[in-house]
């Protein structure tokens, strides 16, 4: 027992030793990197000897030794440091690499390359030896040796293709992207899996200089030389990629017919073309398999599709006819016929499938072009409540509440309103966009109403989430509410005038919002009513007395609420209301200035760069 106990405390006085000699040596070797960074190499190199001495082994010390003598540039001495250590530890790979990295930093390339060589040399068997030297020399810039290494270590690997990534981003670095792109599709031969890798590392390049050229350039070749379906996927990504839809569309199309497929490409470069709102080719790809692939999967979806990309196609010539620029724009229908067309083709989808879940999509699309675009809100409000109806455990259902909580505010129903926007505040998995802008609804009803302090508390929950649509104008009611809730009656006023420019009653509005604005004791109050008021005239198109408010905005050093969104609104005006580019342009550069952290800094920079690519 007491040989034991003698034995135990031996032990516990040795780890005891143990641990504060490396206590010691950490410190020490914390001083030298404090040496270094303020200059004092040769201090630092005097601990860094010290600790490589009492710790040989110790690869962290040893290299941070060689590294102090290279940043002195005393080479002879990190080769000399280098080489003994060989000696002592011939199989370490990693100490070639070191060697070479000084040889080759004292411009001796073909000592560096020979002691790289020899670290390869090692195990040359093994793909990790030709791993590490590459880095190396990547490490160095010695790219085209770097690129002998890596496709050495193809050869004599089981995987000829185990390098080809690093090949590849080598190549893509310096520029020569047709090498990269033949290392990437052969990389796809071996290894279909890796496909969506290889996309991801193209997509960082393509838009470089002749990159899109130089691989399509490739990817065609190997589409010839070894046909393959992941191949010609590539090339169609590579297409799309660089904006070429055209070509995109035909090698989709080619790839089906190639390996008899049931439209799935097709399918997916429509799907994409769609969200990059290239419609015409998304039209296409739908159109293309409703013709020829009539019993395919896709076939009901591609249908709903087709109809969809008319409709989106059709939107864009709206939105420009109808001057989406203005806050508030008038109910003008335009392309009846047209969009006529495309209602019926959702309700030929709806009556061609009347089982599938996704004709509640097509029923959707027509209730918001009734609603939106022929503005026969009675029709609309029909095929939303069908919908609602048909789908109440999906995002349909909220949007076809606060759609016909919308048009029950038009027909000034506020109680019907109140509770389809309630209807959707209750959906279980709603959105959060969704409910803010049901909140929102809610609360400016009871603004409306009168009810301040209740829509205080509803502003304050359409706010919760910043990053929603709806967050910054409740917050702008809020800070109106509680700062002129005292003066009841002007605000009633104010809120009467919100209602009507929600109603699409802009003359009315106009006069009531000129009341208030003519008010200048009312303080914040004013400053509301008068972007308000500036906002009807651009809706009634006197954009010259709008334009009149909003440079006294933006030169007034008290209106610091709409400073910016006025500056923005009287860029808007010059660059669509009365074409002044120049003056638009001058007022938008203003903005990106003055207001580095406005909400409309990103708008107004868009807007500018678009001015300037026309004027270029």
């Amino acid at each position: 027992m007491r040989y034991k106990t003698t034995l135990i405390i031996v032990i516990s006085i040795y780890i005891g030793l143990s641990a504060q000699v490396t206590q010691n040596l950490d410190n020490r070797f914390n001083l030298a990197q404090g040496f270094e960074q303020a200059g004092q190499f040769e201090k630092a190199e005097t601990i860094y000897r010290e600790l490589s001495d009492a710790q040989p082994w110790n690869n962290l010390f040893f290299e941070a030794l060689n590294k102090n003598l290279i940043s002195q540039k005393k080479y002879q001495q990190s080769i000399e440091l280098l080489s003994n250590k060989i000696k002592m530890t011939p199989a370490d790979i990693n100490l070639y690499g070191l060697l070479g990295t000084t040889y080759f930093i004292m411009d001796q390339s073909d000592k560096a390359f020979e002691a790289w060589e020899k670290g390869i040399a090692l195990n040359q068997k093994s793909y990790i030896g030709y791993r590490v030297i590459a880095n190396y020399a990547i490490e160095n810039r010695a790219y085209e040796k770097a690129i002998d290494i890596l496709k050495r270590g193809n050869k004599n690997s089981a995987d000829p293709t185990i390098f080809s990534m690093d090949l590849a981003n080598i190549y893509a670095a310096n520029m020569k992207f047709k090498d990269a792109a033949i290392e990437f599709c052969n990389l796809i031969v071996h290894h279909p899996e890796q496909a969506q890798i290889v996309k991801a590392r193209m997509n960082s390049y393509l838009n470089g200089p002749d990159a899109a050229k130089q691989t399509i350039e490739a990817v065609k070749d190997f589409t010839d030389s070894k046909p393959q379906i992941e191949i010609f996927d590539l090339l169609t990504f590579v297409y799309q990629t660089s904006g070429n839809y055209k070509d995109a569309f035909e090698n989709v199309i080619k790839t089906e017919k190639e390996f008899n497929g049931s439209g799935t490409y097709i399918f997916i470069f429509s799907q994409d073309a769609y969200r990059s709102q290239q419609y015409e080719w998304a039209s296409e790809g739908y159109n293309y398999i409703v013709q020829h692939y009539t019993n395919s999967p896709y076939f009901p979806t591609a249908k709903l599709g087709y109809a969809r990309t008319l409709e989106a196609s059709l939107d864009q010539k709206f939105h420009q006819q109808n001057e989406s620029w203005k806050p508030y724009t008038k109910q003008v229908p335009y392309f009846t016929d047209d969009y006529n067309k495309i209602i019926n083709s959702y309700y030929e989808f709806v009556k061609a499938y009347p089982g599938n879940a996704i004709n509640v999509e097509a029923l959707f699309r027509n209730a918001e072009i009734y609603r939106k675009r022929i503005f026969d809100l009675q029709e609309a409000d029909t095929i939303y409540s069908k919908v609602a109806l048909n789908s109440p455990t999906t995002n349909y259902y909220v949007e076809s509440n606060l759609a016909r909580g919308k048009i029950a505010i038009s027909r000034n129903d506020l109680q019907s309103a109140q509770k389809f926007f309630e209807d959707a505040v209750k959906f279980p998995r709603i959105e959060p966009n969704y409910f803010a802008e049901a909140n929102f609804y809610l609360a400016r009803i009871e603004f409306w109403k009168g009810n301040f302090s209740n829509s205080v508390l509803l502003f304050n929950n359409a706010s919760k989430n910043l990053s929603t649509d709806f967050a910054n104008d409740a917050l702008e009611f809020s800070s109106l509410i509680n700062t002129t809730k005292k003066d009841s009656l002007n605000l009633l006023l104010y809120a009467k005038a919100d209602l009507l420019a929600i109603q699409n009653k802009y003359k009315e509005a106009c006069t009531e919002f000129k009341t208030l604005s003519d008010l200048s004791n009312l303080f914040i109050l004013n400053d509301f009513a008068k972007i308000n008021f500036a906002e009807m005239l651009i809706a009634e198109n006197d954009i010259q007395s709008a334009i009149k408010i909003l440079e006294e905005f933006t030169k007034n050093p008290n209106s610091a609420i709409f400073v910016d969104k006025s500056t923005f609104l009287l860029a808007q005006c010059y660059q669509y209301g009365t074409k002044d580019l120049q003056k638009a342009a001058q007022v938008y550069q203003k903005l990106l200035e003055t207001f580095p952290n406005s909400l409309y800094f990103d708008r107004a920079r868009e807007a500018l760069q678009s001015l300037s690519n026309k004027n270029g």
